[in-house]
């Protein structure tokens, strides 16, 4: 099925796997039921593009960020906008949802990820940030992509700076630094048991890191380049 004519983002799927969401070039958000592939909500709460997608622990409210600036909440049954849960800086192009908690990492332009939680402890006012819960190091360049590990204790910042630093969630404090990435870093993802970190970016390399130290594991080419001329030639 057709979506939409111009490019989608930041998918990303229900607690229970029966939705998915992705954000649009056309500052919407669909959701989808994965069985079917169903168009179940179109969400025109954004002004900009909207590059990242998550469910909350329940599946029944969305967080969705972009280029507007916005950290959005979203209703996930009605598509109803609930407000915004960060105070507006820099555009934003990755978000990311603790495992076991309603708490939110965002990051962009400004270089800085922030911790939010999802519930505001009292009643929004303007320039209101009190749904943050920590700033995190300033990063050497803008912010591409968020993790967390599967326990939720750690998290990973990658985007225009050729490394990933990791800290711990609760105390904001640098567990680790992985280095050796040429160019942008696009895609970060943790082993299920937390111990290690793979990476890819620009320069055509995944790199797989240890995360109490950041010492580098292995590296691979994601794509070869043989086989890649192989298959454009039509060779089998």
């Amino acid at each position: 099925m057709t979506l939409t004519s111009d490019t989608v983002f930041g998918l990303s799927l229900s607690p229970d796997g029966s939705r998915a969401a992705v954000g649009g070039a056309d500052n919407t958000v669909r959701v989808l039921e994965t069985a079917t592939g169903k168009e179940l909500l179109k969400i025109g709460n954004h002004e900009n593009w909207v590059l990242g997608t998550v469910f909350g622990v329940d599946g029944k409210r969305l967080v969705s960020v972009g280029r507007d600036r916005a950290a959005k909440l979203t209703d996930a049954a009605t598509g109803a906008f609930v407000e915004n849960v960060n105070l507006l800086r820099g555009q934003l192009a990755a978000i990311a949802r603790h495992p076991r908690r309603d708490v939110v990492l965002i990051g962009g332009e400004d270089r800085v990820p922030y911790l939010y939680t999802m519930d505001r402890a009292r009643a929004m006012k303007i320039a209101d940030d009190s749904t943050l819960i920590r700033k995190f190091d300033k990063q050497s360049g803008g912010i591409f992509s968020l993790a967390f590990s599967p326990d939720g204790s750690n998290a990973a910042a990658a985007g225009e700076a050729g490394e990933v630093p990791i800290y711990n969630t609760e105390t904001g404090a640098l567990v680790a630094v992985c280095k050796g990435h040429e160019g942008g870093i696009y895609a970060l993802a943790f082993r299920p048991d937390g111990e290690q970190l793979a990476t890819g970016g620009f320069d055509g390399s995944v790199r797989i890191y240890e995360v109490k130290s950041g010492k580098l594991v292995r590296e691979f080419v994601a794509v070869p380049l043989e086989k890649n001329l192989i298959t454009q030639k039509g060779t089998p």
